[in-house]
């Protein structure tokens, strides 16, 4: 696989395959023995997003998605302004959706953790406006009524009439659906926000997932640093200000 052009994750995956059918043989005594996927040494990967958009180029996908479909604007809105993955909202309900305490319930999502998502007033305004099911009715259904299977090729179209992939080959470089999420756990450490918060609102399932943000976050020991500059800068003074209190 390596050797005809597969990606390294791809690699991975069709291991994890092989692997889980030889453990499910020997569950059901067709097989005896050590999985001989153990032996194979798994491909390095790092396929971790590198790429978070710009408030102002955030808002001009919005008003792109939201001239080519209402539905796929208020999708975007969840994943941009909550952090919710595509699955997740997919899977929401009115149930789901608490408007008087501005909160949305992620009920069994990819790390099987259920958490909360708290509402931006663009978020909430979004949601009142929206017709009300019945507690177990899908907030966001496909034409049929059913539940959405894959974000709408119309993203990929307002992200290509926008240029924000032109000349970037790098597919961790490239804005996909997923970069919403992305930039919003961006923008949580670029103001501040501590590692431990992001990676709660994200629904992380280790905190080393989190940790990818964090040379985002404005550096303490740095700013240390530069308070006892400025302390020497002042001068003699200042300690002895400090002595006597």
């Amino acid at each position: 696989m390596k050797e005809a052009g597969k990606a390294p994750r791809t690699i991975e995956y069709a291991l994890a395959v092989v692997r889980q059918a030889f453990n499910k043989a020997k569950a059901w005594g067709y097989f005896e023995g050590e999985n001989p996927v153990s032996k194979v040494k798994k491909p390095r990967t790092d396929n971790r997003r590198q790429r978070f958009l710009s408030p102002s180029e955030a808002q001009a996908l919005l008003e792109e998605c939201k001239r080519r479909s209402q539905r796929l604007y208020e999708i975007c809105l969840l994943a941009l302004h909550c952090g919710l993955r595509a699955g997740e909202i997919f899977n929401l309900t009115w149930a789901d959706i608490d408007l008087k305490n501005d909160l949305i319930h992620i009920k069994d999502p990819k790390n099987r953790t259920n958490r909360v998502a708290y509402m931006t007033p663009e978020v909430k305004e979004m949601l009142e406006a929206k017709p009300k099911g019945e507690p177990s009715e899908l907030v966001f259904k496909d034409r049929k009524g059913n539940r959405i299977k894959a974000i709408s090729r119309s993203f990929s179209r307002a992200v290509r009439a926008l240029g924000l992939n032109d000349g970037i080959t790098g597919p961790r470089d490239k804005v996909v659906f997923h970069t919403l999420r992305h930039t919003f756990a961006s923008w949580l450490a670029i103001q501040g926000t501590p590692i431990y918060t992001i990676k709660e609102l994200m629904g992380h399932k280790t905190l080393a997932m989190t940790e990818r943000y964090s040379h985002l976050i404005p550096d303490a020991k740095r700013q240390a640093v530069k308070g006892l500059t400025e302390m020497l800068k002042a001068g003699d003074n200042v300690i002895e200000f400090k002595k006597e209190n």
